[in-house]
């Protein structure tokens, strides 16, 4: 989505025997914070913050200021954790200042930054809204816009808006976070008994076709592979120039293994598997896999991905067609890399196609951890282990992305809440990442059984639902919960809207099964 590199916490260096240290070339300043939380906007719980020991340190020292008050934390190991005041303090913002000391209590270093203390969730107390109707009101206008955009830069005859514009006036799209997401959205429509099921199921299957006729060439080294950036008529371009997302293909391949089930035309389950077996081939060696390559040459034009998912959860789709030893081998180590590097790091660095490269824990997102709390939660009986990670990564996502409402000073709109922003980087409340969160939250509820996740499920569908436009368009980026204001200005992305169709689905017959 469109990306503003949104200054929140401006971290200052100051060292008395050195020189300030200079910028990366990201523009995240310099930083001896070692772990995750070096860059959050956000805290739920109580965080800790571990630090890079400085020679002659002899003491670590928070210094927590807000509203007036202030509070100190020192330890004697790099390890600085706010438990013991985090009570004492409000859900607002507040000031910490990290200070690295000697043994005659000199500062030899430095950090000032400002965080937010957020709300936590305060319990569903509402009535449920007709999330069925608000993405019947949606499908409504994707179907409409489809042919009747009038502002996109470019504008294929023919061709829904969506193939080649992200927003209704965007230069560029992404079809492996859109194609998808629109085939998802239509087919729940049509399971919903939508009223609009045809053309949902047209629209759906023209997309599909459409991108089946427009690929990487039948060469190189990622012969027939989707492009994940078209722009103004051409294939590639923006960030990601000639080289390709390589996961996101496989999370677009899905879709294309749901809509084979839905019709089964052939094409659609062989493509997927194609698509699988071309990514097993780039499989780094400790079960990893690369975020960019270039599919001419096979270069890696960027590596560290954390979204190994989209391939384990796109070879667990196609074992019911027939099972491939390779492909489960290579999701398997995929898994076991997420579990041991990423989940012991949180290391949860965003891949966006329309992003750069960043430093790492300058810009995580939680996108990729959705899709391994839902395949845990699937999977709970082989590991006794797998249920508890996925409830800790549910509560770090909580932590560090959810807005539960309008008092959470982090969020740059007051919204009604519970939303989810997408990265650090694009610090905004969105819809459709919070339809990703519901069905996160619903296979909770299932492997749980515990109330919670089902009243949390059940307050982010209607936060959606408050957002919706009247020509039935969700917010994208957040709605004023009083005055209904939104930086969009129309901008809302279709794939972000489609995405909440899903979920909105998704929920309506997950409560209904229920009774």
């Amino acid at each position: 989505m469109k990306r503003a590199l949104l200054v929140f916490a401006t971290l200052s260096t100051a060292c008395c025997a050195a020189p300030a240290v200079q910028a990366a070339d990201d523009g995240a300043p310099q930083t001896f914070i070692t772990g995750p939380n070096a860059f959050s906007r956000q805290f739920i719980d109580a965080p800790e913050f571990r630090l890079m020991p400085v020679p002659g340190t002899t003491e670590f020292r928070a210094d927590i200021r807000q509203g007036g008050k202030e509070w100190t934390v020192r330890s004697k190991t790099p390890v600085l954790n706010l438990k013991r005041v985090w009570k004492r303090m409000a859900a607002k913002k507040f000031t910490l200042r990290l200070c690295w000391t000697d043994a005659q209590g000199a500062v030899l270093r430095e950090e000032t930054s400002e965080r937010v203390k957020a709300p936590d969730f305060g319990g569903f107390k509402e009535t449920a809204a007709d999330w069925g109707a608000a993405a019947d009101r949606n499908i409504a206008y994707l179907i409409h816009e489809s042919d009747h955009n009038t502002t996109a830069p470019y504008h294929e005859p023919g061709v829904p808006v969506w193939i080649w514009a992200a927003t209704p006036s965007h230069e560029a799209s992404y079809p492996c976070i859109t194609i998808n997401n629109v085939i998802w959205a239509f087919l729940a429509h049509v399971k919903n008994n939508g009223p609009q099921s045809a053309d949902a199921l047209r629209l759906a299957r023209f997309s599909a076709d459409w991108t089946l006729e427009h690929r990487q060439p039948d060469s190189g080294a990622l012969p027939l592979f989707p492009y994940s950036t078209i722009t103004k008529g051409s294939f590639g371009g923006s960030v990601e120039g000639e080289s390709v997302n390589l996961l996101r293909a496989s999370w677009f391949a899905i879709s294309f293994v749901d809509l084979y089930a839905a019709t089964g035309h052939e094409p659609y389950l062989a493509y997927a598997r194609h698509i699988a077996d071309t990514t097993v081939k780039f499989q780094n060696a400790d079960g990893s896999f690369p975020y960019r390559v270039n599919p001419k040459t096979g270069a890696v034009t960027e590596q560290y991905n954390c979204s190994v998912m989209e391939f384990v959860e796109l070879t667990e789709k196609l074992e019911k067609y027939g099972f491939d030893a390779r492909r489960a081998m290579a999701a398997q180590r995929a898994l076991e890399w997420a579990l041991a590097y990423v989940c012991t790091t949180n290391n949860w660095k965003a891949a966006y196609e329309d992003v750069g490269e960043t430093r790492f824990y300058t810009n995580l997102s939680q996108m990729p951890a959705q899709q391994l709390i839902r395949y845990l939660c699937r999977h709970k009986d082989e590991h006794p282990n797998y249920l508890p990670q996925a409830i800790r990564l549910n509560r770090w996502i909580e932590d560090q992305f959810v807005t539960f409402g309008p008092t959470n000073e982090a969020s740059p709109v007051r919204v009604k809440g519970p939303l989810v922003f997408e990265q650090f980087v694009c610090w905004w409340p969105m819809d459709g990442h919070t339809a990703n969160w519901i069905l996160s939250l619903i296979e909770l509820h299932k492997a749980t059984g515990r109330r919670i996740y089902l009243d949390k499920a059940r307050a982010a569908a209607n936060a959606i639902c408050a957002e919706q436009y009247g020509d039935g368009q969700f917010s994208t980026w957040g709605r004023d919960f009083e005055t209904g204001e939104s930086p969009a200005k129309g901008e809302n992305w279709y794939n972000a809207g489609a995405f909440s169709d899903w979920a909105l689905y998704s929920l309506a017959q997950y409560v209904k099964g229920l009774k």
